[in-house]
């Protein structure tokens, strides 16, 4: 996905971030453990996150771990797990299409590369999507129909949002337990939409100058690049909407081994995200084990 869903690492305690860190390395070891080397690749931040959430109150144990990023030292790495496994699967098959958007969008030699990057995968993608049928099927549907108001230059903010929102809502249909499905539910579909609009928003200056769409461009009246702080203002009251209502889901779930980290990415993460973007001083995270600051 894109990165906005992450905790503040200031306010994290110490054994919180061995933990965070620990979860991120084992979705990178368990994508190349099902997919293959280049698998790792997809590794990021938001699914860390939906790992975390996935994982319940089932807490994996964790083993030092070498790998391309830390040859000499190893660092501790969570092992695998039904949330893990869960998280790598959904990462390759969300991963795989927007390299195929990316494909479809691109120009020239730029477009030829990502066009060999999806024949590349497109295995893994077919693997990851046999084991999450469910999943991909939300991914492929709500995607299309996404394209298809893109491809209209639809000016509803609230109507393309909801098709990515749709398609992490769908994370949680495998959930055995139907109340804590339900809850989950109400959580990633709100995480889906704000996800969206933070994206739109961060990326409105530079779809204006390609080109490219962007509902923001259509349902609001940027000028330079930047929104009205009546636009702006506007659209902050809808990303709040959406917080609260994800802020009340989670807090109907019961605690697990990373309630802190969560609550850290959930109260403080995604509104400082949100405060960077309108700030325009938002960069997208490296990778974690390229933050110096992370090692």
């Amino acid at each position: 996905m894109y990165g906005y869903v992450r905790p503040v690492k200031a306010e994290l305690k110490v054994r919180e971030f061995e933990q965070f860190r620990g979860v991120y390395c084992g979705l990178c070891h368990e994508l190349a453990r099902r997919y293959g080397f280049a698998a790792r690749f997809f590794v990021n931040y938001d699914f860390t996150f939906l790992a975390m959430i996935l994982a319940g109150k089932e807490r994996a144990e964790s083993c030092p771990k070498r790998c391309v990023a830390h040859p000499l030292r190893p660092v501790q790495c969570c092992g695998s797990c039904d949330g893990l496994q869960t998280a790598a699967d959904m990462t390759v098959v969300l991963g795989w299409w927007k390299l195929a958007d990316s494909a479809a969008d691109g120009r020239g030699l730029r477009a030829l590369g990502w066009k060999a990057l999806c024949r590349a995968m497109k295995g893994a993608y077919q693997k990851a999507a046999a084991r999450r049928p469910d999943f991909a099927a939300s991914v492929e549907e709500n995607l299309t129909a996404l394209r298809a108001l893109e491809a209209a230059r639809c000016p509803s903010v609230d109507e393309t949002a909801d098709k990515f929102a749709l398609i992490l809502r769908s994370v949680a249909r495998g959930e055995p337990d139907g109340t804590r499905r339900r809850v989950l539910e109400e959580l990633f579909y709100h995480l889906g939409r704000i996800v969206y609009i933070l994206d739109a928003a961060d990326d409105l200056a530079e779809d204006i100058k390609s080109g490219a769409y962007n509902p923001l461009m259509y349902r609001f009246t940027p000028a330079e690049g930047k929104l009205s702080q009546e636009d702006e203002r506007t659209l902050r009251s809808s990303l709040q909407l959406s917080h609260n209502a994800l802020a009340g889901a989670w807090a109907l779930l019961d605690e697990g081994p990373y309630s802190g980290i969560l609550s850290n990415t959930i109260y403080l993460g995604l509104p400082a995200a949100a405060q960077a973007v309108f700030a325009g001083t938002w960069r997208a995270p490296a990778r974690l084990h390229r933050e110096r600051s992370y090692l």
